[in-house]
């Protein structure tokens, strides 16, 4: 998503320098006075020691996210949240560390982060309300139309937080560079349409059928270095998914998933897997022991204590998964795709805050262990929904080049499925991991996985769009 990282890298900035400027405020606060430059260094060393720790949270939080921070109860609610979970980490690594660093500053501790997280919190009203919707803000235009264009076009319009404005194509024919029947460039950065868009959004295909007045408009653009994208690169880095009519053409497959091979980064995430399942099935050990014998005590030690079920994984392969048991024997004899309602009456009381506190998924990293799963990755299906999607939902088989993850772009950006045009729209998001898939998108995954564990299903039903 490089349209939009800049955006965040300058948010993450700010926040580097309200960092700072939080401990002097502390400083001084604790004081009642201006510091010594030498003492403000000393606490400016022990302190920078956390400030990636405080990021991490920053971004577990959706500190980050454009799109969530614009409406002020949800950056009100993030900053609560992030304020409890820093002071919470930071006070038990400072005082794990507290001999290494050589301060145990009690009070300049609870001050920091609480100017912090009120600096943090004006910074990104400022930053939304007035620096990329007015300062920072990137003229776009479109060559080229159709309904997903136009759809791109009334979000941005309706979302000046982003950081677009959405302005129309000039007509090249009134330029003065046309000489005997041809047009000719000047040559020269910031010409005539350089002052007047930043971005180019490009249909190719819609954009052919007028060739005379695409080669126009692109090579004017190059010459005068304004940035071109096309509509579907765009869509993508704006929503995080494939678009919805693209994603079942074979040429657009052809070029963006089927080519994609890279042993490397199968191999270290595989190591990644291992070395991570290995560790979660030890800590979790006492949990997973305390669950067994709540679920034996409360349904009776004849009932299972773990579900199995055949699900389909890495190029169709089927394999077991491993979960808690939440529902009441036999509740899958309700079929696959079964709509469920809120109160689903085939989930145990003890099953409903199991799921609630994703409790039930922990045997998953066994699944992870013996290599049917990963971490990061498609959700694994039943076979017998899979039987009905892939006849039904174009390439859908696609999404099982990769193997299955407990979490995933889809499980983070969009609710549980139970109907087959959910499963389509999930199946957007999943291909857009299979086409993007790096070591850097999977950690920002399993961070964002944090956020997502108290976040409802029926809450996710109500984004319209993922974040930015």
């Amino acid at each position: 998503m490089l349209l939009f990282r800049w955006r965040r890298f300058f948010l993450f900035l700010g926040d580097a320098a309200l960092f700072y400027l939080a401990l002097a405020l502390a400083l001084m606060a604790r004081r009642f006075s201006l510091v010594p430059l030498d003492f403000f260094l000393q606490h400016v060393k022990v302190f920078s020691v956390f400030l990636p720790v405080w990021t991490g949270i920053f971004y577990v939080v959706g500190f980050y996210d454009l799109r969530r921070i614009n409406k002020l109860v949800n950056l009100i609610n993030a900053s609560l949240i992030s304020f409890v979970l820093n002071l919470a980490a930071a006070s038990a690594l400072f005082y794990a560390f507290y001999l290494q660093l050589g301060l145990t500053p009690k009070t300049h501790l609870l001050l920091t982060i609480v100017f912090l997280h009120i600096l943090a919190t004006l910074w990104r009203r400022i930053w939304t309300r007035a620096v990329l919707s007015k300062l920072l803000v990137q003229k776009v235009a479109f060559l080229g139309g159709n309904p997903l264009v136009e759809e791109i076009k009334k979000d941005l319009r309706g979302s000046p937080h982003l950081g677009f404005s959405v302005v129309e194509l000039p007509d090249p024919g009134k330029g003065e560079a046309r000489v005997e029947g041809y047009w000719r460039p000047d040559g020269r950065r910031g010409g005539e349409l350089a002052a007047k868009i930043d971005l180019l959004v490009v249909d190719a295909d819609d954009a052919e059928k007028n060739p005379a007045l695409e080669s126009l408009l692109l090579s004017t653009a190059v010459m005068e270095e304004i940035a071109i994208i096309t509509h579907l690169d765009f869509y993508e880095d704006l929503y995080g998914k494939i678009p919805p009519e693209y994603a079942a053409r074979s040429s657009w497959l052809l070029s963006n998933v089927l080519h994609k091979s890279n042993q490397l980064y199968a191999g270290l995430k595989r190591l990644l897997d291992i070395a991570a399942a290995a560790a979660g099935l030890v800590v979790t050990l006492p949990v997973i022991l305390a669950v067994y014998s709540v679920i034996k005590l409360a349904d009776g030690f004849s009932a299972p204590a773990f579900f199995f079920q055949k699900r389909v994984g890495h190029l169709g392969r089927r394999f077991i998964i491993w979960k808690f048991r939440t529902m009441v024997a036999g509740a899958d004899k309700a079929g696959p795709l079964f709509k469920a309602g809120a109160e689903d009456p085939r989930i145990t009381k003890l099953g409903r805050f199991l799921r609630g506190a994703r409790l039930d998924e922990i045997p998953q990293l066994w699944n992870v262990f013996t290599g049917d799963m990963s971490l990061v990755g498609p959700r694994p299906e039943w076979t017998r929904e899979v039987e009905i999607l892939e006849r039904n939902v174009p390439h859908y088989h696609l999404r099982h080049l990769i193997k299955p993850g407990v979490t995933g772009w889809a499980q983070i950006n969009f609710h549980a499925t139970s109907s087959e045009a959910e499963s389509v729209e999930k199946l957007h998001y999943d291909l857009y991991y299979v086409k993007n898939m790096s070591l850097a998108l999977d950690l920002g995954i399993i961070l964002r996985t944090f956020r997502r564990v108290f976040q409802k299903d029926a809450a996710m039903a109500k984004k319209a769009s993922p974040s930015v």
